[in-house]
C-alpha cells in the first residue's frame, strides 16, 4: 500500500503543476487513480480470503498432529500463491496501467502482471518440478526426465557406444533404448569422466558429449554422461550443469513447464509407460501413424507398372522410367526369337 500512496502522492503533485491546457491529461491520470483504486480493492479481497484460508489451516495443524505433513504441505503452497500475488502487485504498480480504447466505455484501464509467477520467479528464473519434459533435438524426441540438483552432470541412457569421426574430431554413436524402442543418437563427444556406480564404491570412466535440449521455451546445448539408465525409472536425468542460474526446483510440482514438441516422439518414465502399457495405450499412436503415412509417401511407382521402384528418385526419371522399359521390350523379343529357333530345331 505506501508503492500506491507514493504513486498517488506523484500523480497529485503533477496535476499540480498542470495548466488550464492540460485538464484534458489531468482526467485521464484522475481515471487511472481511480481504475488503480479498484484492481487494488479486488486484491486486498483475494489475500483477506487467502489468509482466513491459512488460518483454518494453522488451526487443523494444530488440532490433528496425524495429517501435520499433508497439511503442512498444503499450507506452504497457499503461502507460495500469496508470495506470487504479492509480487504481481509490485509488478502491476511499477510497470503501471495499460489504456485500452473503447468504443462504448470510452477509455478503460487494462492491468497486466509482468510474468506468471507459476512459471517464473520473481527475478526471471523458470520454475521446475521435480519432473520434466526435455526435447533432445539429436534424438528427436521428448523425455519424462528427473530433475536432480544433487547431480553435477546431466546423464542419458545409452547402450551400444561407437566411436567414429566427422570434420576430424571425434564423435560418439549410441542407441537409446526405452519404452520398447530404439532410437540412434550421435553427438560430438567432450571427454571422459568417471562416476560411482550405484550401491558401490567402484568408480568407472564414462564418455560424456553435448546436446542440444529445450525446455518450454529455454534452448541450450549441454553436456550429458552417457550410462546404461534401462533399469532406472527415468532414462533421462537434468544435472546442475544445465540448471544452474536459469532455473530453480520445487520437488512439491511436476511438469510446471509446458512440453517444448508436442506431437513429436515421446518417452514415459518406466512406471508411466509400464502402465499405459497394461491398460493398451500407446501414447505415440499419432507420431507413429504419422510416420507410417511419410514412409508410404516415399515409395514411388512407374505409372505403367506396379512395380514398386523404391525410394530412389533417378529410378523415377521419365527418361530412366522409358529406358527401362525399353530394355524390358528388347529383352522379351530376344527371349521369344531364341524360342523360335528352339522349336525350328
Amino acid at each position: 500500500m505506501k508503492i500506491i500512496k507514493i504513486a498517488v502522492v506523484c500523480l497529485g503533485i503533477f496535476s499540480m503543476g498542470a495548466n488550464a491546457n492540460e485538464n484534458s491529461l489531468i482526467n485521464e491520470i484522475n481515471d487511472r487513480i481511480t481504475s488503480l483504486r479498484g484492481v487494488t480493492q479486488s486484491i486486498n479481497d483475494e489475500l483477506t480470503s487467502q489468509r482466513a484460508s491459512i488460518g483454518q489451516l494453522k488451526s487443523e495443524v494444530n488440532a490433528n498432529n496425524s495429517e501435520n505433513i499433508k497439511l503442512r504441505r498444503q499450507l506452504l503452497n497457499e503461502l507460495k500463491s500469496l508470495q506470487r500475488q504479492n509480487q504481481a502487485i509490485v509488478d502491476t504498480l511499477v510497470s503501471g496501467p495499460t489504456l485500452k480504447k473503447t468504443a462504448e466505455d470510452g477509455t478503460v484501464m487494462e492491468v497486466k502482471p509482468l510474468r506468471n509467477y507459476d512459471l517464473q520467479t520473481p527475478d526471471g528464473k523458470l520454475i521446475l518440478g521435480g519432473d520434466e519434459y526435455v526435447y533432445v533435438k539429436e534424438a528427436n524426441a521428448t523425455f519424462q526426465a528427473r530433475i536432480d540438483t544433487g547431480a553435477a552432470v546431466s546423464s542419458i541412457t545409452a547402450q551400444n557406444i561407437r566411436e567414429f569421426e566427422r570434420q576430424g574430431k571425434k564423435w560418439l554413436r549410441f542407441d537409446v533404448i526405452t519404452n520398447d524402442r530404439t532410437v540412434t543418437v550421435e553427438a560430438p563427444f567432450v571427454r571422459m569422466t568417471q562416476v560411482r556406480q550405484t550401491q558401490s564404491e567402484k568408480l568407472v570412466d564414462r564418455p560424456i558429449v553435448r546436446l542440444n535440449v529445450k525446455i518450454a521455451d529455454y534452448s541450450a546445448a549441454t553436456e550429458f554422461n552417457l550410462i546404461d539408465r534401462h533399469r532406472m525409472q527415468y532414462p533421462l536425468l537434468v544435472g546442475r550443469t544445465l540448471l544452474t542460474d536459469i532455473f530453480v526446483v520445487d520437488v512439491s510440482r511436476s511438469y510446471v513447464q509446458k512440453r517444448a514438441d508436442n506431437d513429436g516422439l515421446l518417452f514415459l518414465e518406466r512406471e508411466s509407460y509400464k502402465a499405459a502399457k497394461k491398460e493398451g495405450i500407446n501414447p505415440n499412436a499419432k507420431y507413429d501413424e504419422r510416420e507410417r503415412e511419410d514412409k508410404a509417401g516415399q515409395l514411388a511407382t512407374p505409372a505403367s507398372s506396379d512395380i514398386n521402384m523404391g525410394t530412389d528418385s533417378e529410378r523415377n526419371l521419365p527418361a530412366v522410367s522409358a529406358k527401362i522399359e525399353e530394355n524390358q521390350s528388347i529383352n522379351k523379343d530376344n527371349n521369344a526369337i531364341k524360342e523360335s529357333k528352339a522349336l525350328k530345331k
